[in-house]
């Protein structure tokens, strides 16, 4: 697998997006972040993410931009800790991030808290498979 996040790796559209949001009881809250997400089955596993950040904390753009950036590079970096999971129980999961914070977060805390959300997620895949 390679560590990029190209367009296969983003959650675009509006009825792709808006299916995560049908069922409330697929998110994960680990502040500053709450991740919403939905599990299908598929031949391939594969996982898509998008990110957040509310124009109503950050009224530049610039400070929006940076937090999107900052939270896909981790993304990047760490999506094999759910991606081995996929693979494994050939599922595939939609992710989206959003920011709740009022300050522009540091990289360490945001690579803590990104990983322990991919961790959680790969806990609810094993979890989908039993189902």
């Amino acid at each position: 697998m390679s560590n990029s996040f190209g367009k296969k790796d983003r959650l675009k559209g509006k009825k792709a997006v808006s299916k995560i949001f049908e069922n409330p009881k697929c998110s994960i809250g680990l502040f500053p972040f709450k991740a919403y997400y939905s599990i299908s089955a598929s031949k391939q596993g594969e996982s898509k993410f998008g990110v957040s950040v509310p124009k109503k904390k950050f009224k530049r753009a610039v400070d929006r931009n940076k937090i999107k950036r900052l939270v896909k590079e981790v993304l990047r970096l760490n999506k094999l800790i759910l991606n081995k999971e996929l693979d494994k129980r050939n599922v595939s999961v939609h992710v989206m991030i959003l920011f709740n914070g009022k300050k522009i977060p540091s990289y360490n805390s945001v690579d803590v808290k990104i990983k322990e959300i991919l961790k959680r997620l790969a806990i609810g895949v094993q979890s989908y498979e039993e189902k």
